[in-house]
């Protein structure tokens, strides 16, 4: 009760001395505040002396007037009891309004009133704008069938206003936009979609959502077929859908004889002419589609059949049997480790017109022929018919393997030491070829050899007959007859008396003869100079 009374007293005494003195008030202008955050409100006054200044706080949106705080400058300050857990007053600053955490629903008008004791009052208002942006919400219809309108809807609380962007799959549809998208469905958009709004306040998106965009069945007709008697017939339509189609088979004369939805089986007559219709009647929640295929029975034999609709497979063609060589084998077949053993299947008298297939010790194998390396433990051959062969239809054979045994010879063969024997014998008779012609060449490169007894052997000219020479001869020294003149004159001059030229004597030998004789002329041979 005193602080009321203490209260309206100052506020009597304000009313009084304002029409002494005039205040100017001035509030800092605000900028928008993002909610959460905090607000200052600062009201500037003059003059700031004097007598006892009264600073007072207001809420004045709509047009009211409700009190918030009040300060006695130097003297106390205080905020109402009704607004003290959102406003509070600076405690270093007599002029400063504090909210803490600004909500949006502080936004509105505040007023600062100055009285100053002994003088005038004035004030001035300051606009508090909250902005913000609350979670997205997107919204939109699926499952659609394509061909509908999808419209897609986001919806947000903000201020001011958000601006709205739209992604499928992370990738953009409308930047900036409206908060509706709309678009005609197609299977292509089916996806996740997602909403992204934004404004001063900041920016948030949704979660993604899945569109489902539905469509009906659409099957990949089939071209009509042929195929031989009695036939298994396997027809499979590609089909496209969404939702996955249900499958209904329909047949005139032929029943299904396997498990699996999608197909449909059955084994053709035996009778040429008879026609199948296979009808296929796909569905799902949008509608329901058909197609159908004729099937007609003929007489032919084929190599097997097979496309990504049908297989079929061929008339019989005779009994089975593995061959080697052009030779039937018959339950067994004897080789040695490591030969090399070739297997071809027959259907009757041919390897044509069906369709088989192998396994080799229980490895299934797809050669047409089968090649394999004989092993010691020995083999088990089967040759399985997979079209037109006849009931039963398989037959398998037994390759036994036995070691090879080593050949010691005695047959007339040839062992591996006689081998390696002539090989080594060839090798040396090679070398010494060899030897014999590098002597051969040399000799002729150093010219013929000089015996010791006739240190040189020379020739002499024939005089008589300019085309023979004197050869093998020892030709004497001058006509002096001594070795020490015929060392000193080693060859003499063209004036003899039968106008022989004289060759350089040779040593070694007492038997000189100055002269050519007739002996000379026999030893002679025809030359070419």
């Amino acid at each position: 009760m005193a602080l009321k009374v203490n209260f309206a007293v100052v506020i009597y005494m304000a009313v009084l001395i304002s029409i002494c003195t005039g205040v100017t008030v001035n509030i800092d202008n605000l900028d928008d505040v993002i909610e959460g955050s905090e607000t200052r409100m600062i009201c500037n006054y003059s003059p700031t002396t004097g007598s006892t200044i009264i600073i007072r706080w207001s809420n004045v949106t709509g047009g009211a007037s409700e009190s918030i705080a009040t300060t006695v400058v130097g003297v106390s300050k205080g905020v109402l009891a009704a607004y003290s857990a959102i406003f509070s007053l600076d405690p270093n600053d007599d002029r400063v309004l504090v909210i803490a955490n600004t909500l949006r629903s502080y936004s509105g008008d505040y007023q600062c009133n100055v009285a100053i004791i002994g003088g005038t009052s004035g004030n001035d208002d300051v606009t508090l704008n909250v902005i913000y942006i609350d979670d997205p919400v997107l919204s939109f219809t699926t499952p659609v069938n394509e061909g509908d309108l999808v419209a897609l809807s986001c919806d947000v609380v903000s201020n001011p206003n958000a601006q709205f962007t739209f992604k499928m799959n992370g990738s953009m549809l409308q930047d900036g936009g409206l908060s509706t998208y709309t678009f005609t469905a197609n299977r292509n958009d089916q996806g996740s979609y997602t909403c992204e709004v934004d404004n001063n306040a900041g920016t948030k998106a949704t979660a993604g959502q899945v569109l489902n965009v539905y469509f009906a069945p659409e099957i990949t007709a089939l071209e009509d077929m042929e195929v031989s008697r009695g036939e298994t017939v396997l027809i499979s339509f590609d089909v496209e859908a969404r939702p996955a189609a249900n499958y209904d088979w329909s047949s005139q004369g032929a029943t299904d004889i396997d498990s699996d939805p999608e197909t449909f089986r059955f084994v053709a007559s035996n009778n040429i002419g008879d026609v199948y219709t296979v009808t296929l009647n796909a569905s799902n929640e949008v509608a329901a589609r058909q197609s159908s295929v004729q099937v007609t029975v003929v007489a032919r034999t084929t190599t097997l059949i097979t496309t990504n609709a049908f297989t079929t497979q061929p008339d019989s063609c005779g009994s089975l049997s593995i061959v080697n060589d052009g030779k039937k084998v018959d339950g067994n077949m004897n080789v040695e480790v490591g030969d090399e053993v070739s297997l071809r299947c027959q259907c009757g008298d041919s390897d044509e017109g069906f369709e088989y297939e192998w396994t080799l010790d229980g490895d299934r194998m797809s050669e047409s022929t089968l090649i394999f390396t004989a092993e010691k433990n020995g083999h088990e051959v089967v040759c399985i018919g997979t079209a037109g062969a006849p009931e039963p239809s398989s037959v398998s054979i037994n390759v036994l393997v036995t070691d090879k045994e080593p050949n010691t010879g005695d047959e007339g063969g040839i062992g591996t030491g006689a081998i390696a024997g002539i090989v080594v014998g060839i090798l040396v008779m090679l070398i010494i070829l060899g030897v014999v012609i590098i002597i051969v060449l040399k000799s002729r490169d150093d010219g013929p050899s000089k015996s010791a007894d006739s240190a040189y052997m020379d020739v002499t000219w024939d005089t008589k007959d300019p085309n023979r020479v004197n050869q093998g001869k020892k030709t004497a020294p001058p006509s002096n007859g001594t070795k020490e003149a015929a060392k000193q004159d080693a060859y003499h001059p063209y004036d003899a008396p039968d106008d022989r030229a004289y060759s350089r004597p040779s040593y070694g030998s007492e038997d000189y003869n100055d002269r050519p004789d007739d002996d000379d002329y026999a030893n002679s041979m025809p030359v070419t100079v």
